[in-house]
């Protein structure tokens, strides 16, 4: 069974689709709530006829936005990160174990959302599927996900390997003569 996920940007996912189907991978796609500049890669997944897609909306947002800034954008709700997950489930005993789950830069929405997805599969390695130089994960996404598995297992930690990352390379860059690249 293959456990494989992976976390993109949604152009990558527009430049590999042909693969994506023809390979019969499970697609989460997370789109903003507005059509953007990035609406033509979306058409083209959106045209691909995936079998196995999710399409879901919510924008990169933690906590929801004044009204007084009259912008439509909201962050991600339970019943969305539910709706992910549930279908997760249904897509693992369906077909495979294998899933690309992009959001507009592949770095903060899927990453978390990645992080639920591998928690089902293997909650001891969830945490390894971040790459704290790319990976951001969403706050309100983990929390959501703690709650959904009664666990506090998810975010912290995420938190925590972040806050680690950061510290390293701040001290890296404090030493005299050393190079970062």
């Amino acid at each position: 069974m293959n456990n494989k996920i992976t976390i993109t940007n949604v152009k990558d996912v527009a430049d590999h689709i042909d693969y994506i189907k023809r390979s019969n991978i499970n697609l989460i796609s997370i789109r903003d709530t507005s059509p953007g500049p990035n609406q033509h890669y979306y058409d083209i997944i959106d045209n691909a006829s995936l079998p196995n897609l999710l399409v879901i909306n919510f924008d990169d947002l933690e906590q929801p936005l004044d009204p007084k800034y009259q912008r439509k954008e909201r962050p991600p709700e339970e019943h969305d990160i539910v709706r992910i997950l549930e279908w997760a489930k249904i897509k693992m005993k369906e077909n495979n174990n294998e899933f690309i789950i992009h959001c507009t830069g592949g770095v903060s929405r899927s990453s978390a959302v990645a992080m639920l997805i591998k928690y089902m599969q293997d909650p001891e390695n969830a945490l390894k599927i971040i790459n704290p130089m790319i990976h951001s994960p969403n706050e309100r996404i983990l929390d959501i996900g703690d709650k959904f598995f009664q666990t506090k297992n998810l975010k912290q930690p995420a938190k925590d390997l972040l806050k680690k990352y950061d510290e390293q390379w701040m001290d890296q860059l404090g030493k005299p003569n050393s190079s970062i690249f």
